[in-house]
C-alpha cells in the first residue's frame, strides 16, 4: 500500500537531520545558526532550525522564506513536492519506494572573500571621546569597586553607540545606548577589533532625567524583543573572522623592565593592578580564555604574571593561563600564575573583599577608641 503524505510526514518528524543528510546534505549546513544555504549559496541567509522535529529551515531566497522539511527537499534537489514526498519515501524505505542513491555533494559556491571592517572600526574609535577623570566611563569602572588612580590607554567613551541583535531571520536594532569603547590591538599597535561596553544611565530619585542632576552608568541590562532572553551589556567587533584571536586590550605600557600583567577581562585586569600595586607593570586585558591561552607575546617581555579566573565547573581560566605559561618559559620569559583560592571568584571580586574587609578593620579600630565615624 502506497504511504499516504501524513504517513511519510509522521514517520519524518525527528529524523529531519538524517533525511536531508541522506539526500547530500552536509552536516555542517544542518545547524541552527546564519550561514550559507547549501541549494543556492549566499553569506547567512540560512539557518536549520528543525522546529518540533519537522525539518523547518529558513533561506530568504526560497519562496517566501522559510520551509519545513520538504520544502528543504525540494529546494536542495530543484525538485517538486511528489518528488520530494517520493525521495523521502525513499530514505524512511516507506511502502516498497525506492531508496534514491545520494547524489554527490554538490559544489559549494566560494563565498567572497570577507569584508575588512577596519573603516568602520577606526571611524568609531576616531569618534570617541578619550577619557578623563569625569568620564562616564571611569564612573563606571569606580561604580565597579576600582579607585582609577590612574587612567588607562586604548579605553574611549562614546554619547551612542548602534546596538544589534539577531532577529527571527535578519539583523535587529534595538538602539542607541552609552559605551565604553576598547581599543583591541596587536604587539605593533594595529588595531584589529573593539571591545563595546553598553551603558544605562539612571538617576537619583526622585528627580529623574530633568537634566538637574548627573546620571550614573551602569551596565546595559536589556531583553531580546522576540525571545525574552537577557542580552549581553558586551559585545565585540572584529576587522576580520580571527582577527582578535591572541590580540588584547593593551591598558598600560610594558615598562622597560620588561613586566607584563595579563588577565582575561579589562575590569578583572585593572582589579589585579590595584590588588597587587602592580604600578611598574604593563598591563593588558585578553578579554577570553582562549584569546589569553593564545597571547601574542611582544620581543620586549622578560616576564609576566597571568591572573586566571576560579572557573566553575571546569578550570578554563586556569587551563588557559597554563597553556600561555608553558608557552612563555619556553620562549624565555618568566611566567606565574595568580588565582583565587575562591571558587567562582576572579581579581575583582578579591579586590571587593579586601576592600570589604579594610573598612571593617576601619570600623573596629573606630569604636574600640571610642572615636566616631565620619
Amino acid at each position: 500500500m502506497k504511504p499516504t503524505y501524513q504517513d511519510i510526514k509522521a514517520t519524518a518528524q525527528y529524523r529531519w537531520q538524517e533525511i536531508h543528510a541522506a539526500i547530500g546534505i552536509d552536516q555542517r549546513y544542518l545547524k541552527n545558526k546564519h550561514q550559507p544555504c547549501p541549494a543556492c549559496g549566499g553569506k547567512d541567509r540560512f539557518r536549520y532550525d528543525d522546529k518540533d522535529g519537522n525539518g523547518t529551515f529558513i533561506c530568504s531566497h526560497w519562496e517566501n522564506g522559510a520551509g519545513d522539511g520538504f520544502g528543504l527537499v525540494m529546494h536542495y534537489l530543484n525538485c517538486g513536492f511528489d518528488e520530494a514526498l517520493h525521495a523521502v519515501a525513499g530514505v524512511l524505505n516507506m511502502g516498497g519506494a525506492n531508496p534514491l542513491p545520494i547524489p554527490p555533494t554538490r559544489p559549494q559556491t566560494q563565498p567572497r572573500p570577507e569584508k575588512d571592517q577596519i573603516g568602520k572600526l577606526a571611524a568609531l574609535w576616531d569618534g570617541a571621546e578619550p577619557i578623563t577623570a569625569d568620564s562616564p566611563a571611569v564612573q563606571y569602572l569606580k561604580s565597579r569597586g576600582l579607585d582609577m588612580v590612574q587612567l588607562p590607554e586604548n579605553v574611549r567613551f562614546l554619547r551612542e553607540a548602534d546596538y544589534w541583535t539577531t532577529g527571527e531571520d535578519k539583523p535587529l536594532f534595538i538602539g542607541r545606548f552609552p559605551c565604553m569603547v576598547c581599543a583591541i590591538r596587536d604587539t605593533g599597535g594595529g588595531l584589529q577589533g573593539l571591545h563595546m561596553t553598553y551603558f544605562q544611565t539612571t538617576y537619583d530619585k526622585p528627580y529623574g532625567e530633568d537634566g538637574l542632576h548627573a546620571p550614573h552608568y551602569q551596565k546595559l541590562a536589556i531583553k531580546h524583543p522576540e525571545t525574552g532572553e537577557a542580552l549581553p551589556a558586551k559585545k565585540m567587533q572584529s576587522r576580520k573572522q580571527g582577527s582578535i584571536s591572541g590580540m588584547a586590550v593593551h591598558l598600560f605600557p610594558t615598562p622597560e623592565n620588561g613586566r607584563l600583567v595579563i588577565a582575561e577581562g579589562i575590569e578583572t585586569a585593572l582589579a589585579a593592578r590595584e590588588l597587587f600595586q602592580a604600578r611598574d607593570w604593563g598591563l593588558s586585558a585578553a578579554l577570553s580564555a582562549n584569546s589569553l591561552a593564545k597571547y601574542l607575546l611582544s620581543d620586549d617581555l622578560k616576564e609576566i604574571a597571568i591572573i586566571a579566573d576560579n572557573d566553575t565547573p571546569r578550570p578554563v581560566g586556569f587551563k588557559a593561563a597554563h597553556d600561555l605559561a608553558v608557552r612563555a618559559i619556553k620562549q624565555g620569559i618568566k611566567a606565574r600564575i595568580w588565582q583565587s583560592d575562591t571558587a567562582g571568584y576572579d581579581a575583582l571580586d578579591e579586590l571587593k573583599e579586601a576592600k570589604r574587609s579594610s573598612e571593617t578593620q576601619s570600623d573596629d579600630l573606630i569604636q574600640n577608641t571610642g572615636g566616631k565615624a565620619a
